[in-house]
């Protein structure tokens, strides 16, 4: 792989997972079904997941790697428990989940996720 293939899955990474927090509010608003608590929390099963899972293993041991797919299976566990507080119809408790344990787990993986691609841009 590339550095400029790594740097723009990386870069798609962090678009795609920032509008997490916009399907979260919308269901706030709407509701949340068991699909939603599903793919929520699947950090194997959104894109950026499976182009993970399918590094080669010496590249997903790396230091940047290795953080990244931590923090990114630790945001989907966050998504997940906010779908479901919706699904559950405690929005309130689901809100205050988005900007309290959501934001912090999206915040960490964008960061690994930066760094990650700071090093494949030198």
């Amino acid at each position: 792989m590339t550095d400029l293939a790594l740097y723009d899955n990386l870069t798609d990474a962090i678009g795609a997972h920032g509008a997490w927090k916009f399907r979260l509010r919308a269901a706030i608003r709407k509701g949340a079904d068991e699909a939603l608590v599903a793919q929520a929390g699947d950090h194997h099963g959104c894109a950026f997941g499976r182009w993970l899972d399918s590094l080669p293993s010496d590249v997903r041991l790396e230091q940047e790697a290795s953080e990244t797919i931590v923090r990114h299976a630790a945001f989907h566990r966050a998504a997940s428990r906010a779908a479901q507080l919706i699904k559950q119809g405690r929005p309130d408790a689901a809100s205050d989940m988005l900007e309290a344990d959501f934001t912090e787990a999206s915040q960490a993986l964008t960061a690994a996720v930066s760094r990650w691609r700071m090093t494949a841009s030198r």
